[in-house]
């Protein structure tokens, strides 16, 4: 058990070591993403919901029946059968249409009753259709829209061909996209939802449509730290928590009734507790994020002049936790048996961890005093393990017997 444990923990500390190989996601991962906070980039319930809202040429987004009038004209572009009266649709008053979600189980449901118009959207991510569902549909709508005008779509990542091909076309998460960008090209949306279009389409690319290179990328990372990923990947802790940063509280204002709006669309709520807004300007106040203290504050520069500066500092939960991380490892009596050095050998990965996450600006001088805390644990081990009655005696003495093992500073 030992073994595996020590393995596991090479395992991590050869990754933290190789930290860098993770720059090449950057251009992937270096943005915002609402969609990615919220952990939704691959909900297919939560993807209908932004195609409903974006199809409705009623709904706020600002699109008008662009979107819905884009789509009507992949349709009818890959009929190559003649079913569909090219006039007939792409000449229908578009915002006639009504959109319902699950109706009879349907994602997403279209109907005109001017136009005589019906359209049905089945979608599917990471899923396949089940249970001849799509006949289903298509019979329920029938008997229910005997008079019109019916339309049925399978929607898929890659066009995925559909068991009743004889009622069902196809249409791909590539002809959503080419939509919405030829849209965003031709027409100037509000900043709310030029930001939800834009994050949309950047997750429907990587998440979705497969991108080769982002492929390869990761699967040459995973590769070569595959036992250090598989071990984050089973412990990792869920987060669901994003900052929006503005200049004046009215842009704040209007950021928050965005996300509202935007999280409303999606069927999501904001935890009430942890959401507010943060007056940081001249440091009145300041928050926690990520394990951080974010507060703005003056500092004086080569000229002496003053400016104001953001300063990221651990935050006292963080620091709390890097005392608690720094007590496990002196915890067990077992570890009096250990030598200086193969003590060493097991803080240093945790040492190295918390240093590359936590350096920053303005950190110096809160992990200088978690290199204190380290100092104070070995002495009380060194005095514990030589028998000594006084705890904390030789303090100096083990600092200089930790630095000849090779212990590591969490301040660099």
């Amino acid at each position: 058990m030992s073994k595996n444990v020590q393995t596991d923990e090479q395992a991590l500390q050869n990754f933290l070591l190789d930290i860098q190989c993770l720059d090449e996601l950057l251009p992937w991962t270096g943005k915002f993403n609402l969609f990615d906070v919220l952990k939704i980039s691959r909900t297919e319930i939560r993807h209908s919901n932004v195609l409903g809202w974006l199809l409705d040429p009623n709904e706020n987004h600002g699109f008008g029946d662009a979107f819905l009038k884009g789509m009507f004209q992949r349709i009818v572009e890959n009929d190559t059968e003649g079913k569909y009266d090219i006039f007939g649709v792409l000449l229908s008053d578009m915002y006639s249409f009504i959109v319902r979600r699950e109706w009879n189980n349907i994602d997403i449901l279209l109907t005109s009753s001017d136009e005589k118009i019906v359209l049905a959207i089945e979608n599917k991510v990471g899923s396949q259709e089940h249970s001849n569902q799509l006949s289903r549909y298509s019979k329920i709508i029938e008997k229910k829209y005997p008079n019109f005008n019916r339309i049925y779509i399978y929607l898929t990542p890659e066009g995925g061909e559909p068991k009743d091909v004889e009622n069902w076309d196809i249409l791909s998460y590539k002809d959503i996209v080419e939509v919405l960008e030829d849209i965003m090209n031709r027409i100037k949306l509000q900043p709310d939802v030029s930001v939800m279009v834009n994050n949309y389409i950047n997750v429907i690319r990587r998440n979705i449509l497969e991108d080769q290179q982002l492929i390869e990328i990761c699967n040459k990372i995973y590769n070569k730290h595959k036992r250090a990923l598989d071990l984050i990947f089973e412990h990792r802790d869920d987060a669901d928590d994003f900052v929006i940063l503005c200049k004046r509280l009215s842009q704040a204002e209007e950021a928050l009734c965005a996300v509202k709006g935007i999280m409303k669309k999606l069927e999501l709520t904001l935890h009430s507790e942890k959401t507010r807004l943060v007056d940081m300007y001249f440091g009145k106040d300041s928050f926690d994020f990520l394990g951080f203290n974010n507060r703005f504050q003056r500092f004086r520069n080569k000229s002496w002049q003053w400016y104001w500066t953001l300063q990221q500092v651990p935050s006292k939960k963080a620091m709390k936790k890097m005392r608690a991380n720094i007590k496990e490892v002196f915890a067990s009596s077992s570890k009096l048996l250990l030598s200086m050095e193969e003590m060493v050998k097991v803080l240093n990965p945790k040492i190295i961890g918390m240093r590359n996450y936590y350096t920053r600006r303005f950190a110096r001088p809160w992990l200088w005093k978690i290199d204190k805390y380290i100092n104070f644990k070995f002495t009380r081990w060194y005095n514990r393990k030589k028998q000594r009655n006084y705890r904390l005696g030789n303090a100096a003495k083990v600092r200089e017997l930790t630095l000849q093992a090779g212990l590591a500073s969490i301040c660099g």
